[in-house]
Order: structure tokens, then C-alpha cells, then sequence
């Protein structure tokens, strides 16, 4: 006889009620939702497609953006990781995909809501960058950034964007040919491109991208214009 306690809080079948709401991938602080799924199986594959598009569309002619090395794969409760393939860990060049099939086990419970998926890298392809402050320079004018003090994990070279209003350092109707960054590190591309006009009083944006060192970092961040 089953009794009334085993039928009120008695564990069902992995997998026969699940609901995937949506499955939520991150990456080195960046993350990523795809459609979710219902599961009936007490373990369930997940085919994602990492592909390293770091920079692209952004870098000058002929350089290459940095490869990805992904070398773990966790998978959050209530679920639980059963098996990677390709294994791990795996190198992905600049402008490749790989497409990585996930083995998954359900919960043995009701469930309904997200999936997250963390994917990692060896601390020896990571750098910290701390940046105490960021200062802009043009002319005979320095100013530094509110709020800029910032520390941040990154893969060794890895492109970035700090995006400046140009009114907080160059006057209305200036024009910018050339901006620099403090080494060490490294200016790649700019969004609008160069020259630059400050034709906008309050709101002209421009959007710096630039390559981190491949060893870690702390202190200031200078811009020039000129």
C-alpha cells in the first residue's frame, strides 16, 4: 500500500515533466539566451554552436582577433552535466565555430523555468585588467572619467570597447584625426572611423576598441586626441 505521504511527495521519473524556458549560455561576463525545449527523457542532448567572432567587422585589414580556449562546461542545478563533445579543452580560431553537443541529466522533480550553461577557460589564458581611472586629453585640456574605475576578467588579448563623449574633452566643431591609448594597451578600431568631427554638443559618441595586454594589469588608462 502506497502511503499518503509517499504519494503527495513521491519522485518522479527524471525528465517526464520538464520545461526548458530558455537556455541561458555565458562566457568570460557575457551571456547569451537561445529558445528553450520540453523534456520527456531522463537525459537530453543540446546542440550550441560556439562560434569566435571577437572584433570581427572592427579590425583593420589583416589582423586577426584572438583565438578562445574553452576547457570547462558546468551546467547549473537542478541539472546536472553528463558529457561534453568535442572534449575538452577546445581551441577555437578567429572566425571558426565549433558545435558543441551537450549531455544533460533532468532533474528527478517537476521543473519549469531556465537552463544555464557556463562556459570557461584555464586562468592561465585569463588577465585582470583593474583600472584605477581614465583620463582624456586634448590640447591643453584633461578630464577624467566618473565612474571609471573598473576591474575586469579577460582572455589575453581580448578586444574591448570604452565608449567617450567627445564633448567632455574636444570642443564643438573640432575635428579628431588621431586618438592614442597609453600602453600597454592597444587602439584597433574606432566606431564612427577617423577623422572625427564634434559636430553634436551633448551627445557625440565614439566607440574605442582596443586589444588588452596578455599579462595582467593595474593602474590608469590615458586617451589623447588631437
Amino acid at each position: 500500500m502506497v502511503s499518503i505521504l509517499g504519494r503527495l511527495f513521491g519522485r518522479k521519473k527524471a525528465g517526464t515533466n520538464i520545461t526548458v524556458t530558455s537556455i541561458n549560455l555565458k562566457f568570460m561576463g557575457n551571456s547569451h539566451a537561445i529558445d528553450g525545449m520540453h523534456v520527456s527523457k531522463p537525459e537530453f542532448d543540446i546542440d550550441i554552436p560556439f562560434q569566435n567572432k571577437m572584433g570581427s567587422g572592427l579590425l583593420p585589414e589583416g589582423m586577426k582577433g584572438p583565438k578562445m580556449v574553452v576547457s570547462a562546461i558546468a551546467v547549473a542545478e537542478p541539472f546536472r552535466l553528463v558529457d561534453v563533445s568535442p572534449k575538452l579543452p577546445v581551441e577555437v580560431g578567429f572566425m571558426s565555430k565549433v558545435i558543441f553537443r551537450i549531455k544533460v541529466r533532468a532533474p528527478d522533480m517537476t521543473y519549469e523555468g531556465p537552463l544555464s550553461i557556463n562556459f570557461g577557460n584555464e586562468a592561465s589564458n585569463n588577465v585582470t585588467i583593474s583600472l584605477k581611472k581614465v583620463t582624456l586629453h586634448h590640447k591643453d585640456r584633461d578630464v577624467e572619467l566618473e565612474d571609471s574605475a573598473v576591474t575586469s576578467a579577460m582572455q589575453k588579448s581580448q578586444l574591448f570597447c570604452e565608449k567617450i563623449q567627445l564633448y567632455k574633452v574636444v570642443s564643438l566643431g573640432d575635428v579628431v584625426s588621431r586618438i592614442e591609448v597609453s600602453r600597454p594597451f592597444e587602439i584597433v578600431s574606432t566606431d564612427p572611423k577617423l577623422p572625427i568631427k564634434a559636430d553634436r554638443k551633448d551627445s557625440y559618441i565614439v566607440s574605442l576598441y582596443m586589444k588588452c595586454p596578455d599579462f595582467s594589469y593595474a593602474g590608469d588608462l590615458d586617451i589623447t586626441f588631437s
